[in-house]
């Protein structure tokens, strides 16, 4: 014996199976663009992160090794005998150099940061010029005070003649 409504069954399961086949494949690729296609586009985003950091640190130990070799030759204005005139116009070069290497200001603040190290190390350089200036001053100083004591004892001896002479008339 055979269903009347046959057809209807049939078409009845065909659009089920249909609908089935659709709803099972929607899940099927939505969970293969969430565990194949996101991962690779984080990924590439994260590598490209990481490369940014890589440069950064790079940048760093360059910049880093710059500032030492600055450092030493800030030193080696102390030593005495030097041509300070040419130590000062390397250290000049070298800072400019430095400054030139800064990567382009983005909206971090390393470049401030960078920069005010720079005009740091510029402002020592001057300030250790202006020091080296001031190197005599306690010689001079030594040689006022020896100077004053000598008018001092002028001034007393002619005080002595002067006080003689009064007596004396």
């Amino acid at each position: 014996m055979k269903a009347k409504n046959r057809k209807a069954r049939r078409s009845s399961f065909f659009k089920f199976f249909l609908l089935f086949i659709v709803t099972v494949l929607l899940i099927v690729v939505a969970l293969f663009f969430d565990f194949k296609t996101m991962p690779f586009k984080e990924n590439k985003v994260l590598r490209t992160q990481a490369a940014q950091i890589e440069k950064e640190n790079q940048f760093q130990e360059g910049f880093s090794e710059d500032l030492k070799g600055l450092r030493g030759m800030i030193d080696s204005l102390d030593i005495p005998g030097q041509n300070r005139a040419f130590l000062n116009s390397m250290l000049s070069a070298q800072i400019v150099k430095l400054q030139e290497k800064i990567p382009v200001k983005d909206s971090t603040y390393r470049y401030d940061m960078y920069n005010n190290i720079i005009w740091s190390f510029a402002e020592i350089q001057k300030l250790k010029e202006q020091v080296s200036s001031y190197s005599d001053v306690e010689k001079r100083i030594t040689e006022y005070k020896e100077e004053l004591d000598k008018c001092r004892d002028q001034l007393s001896e002619e005080k002595r003649t002067v006080d003689a002479l009064r007596r004396s008339n």
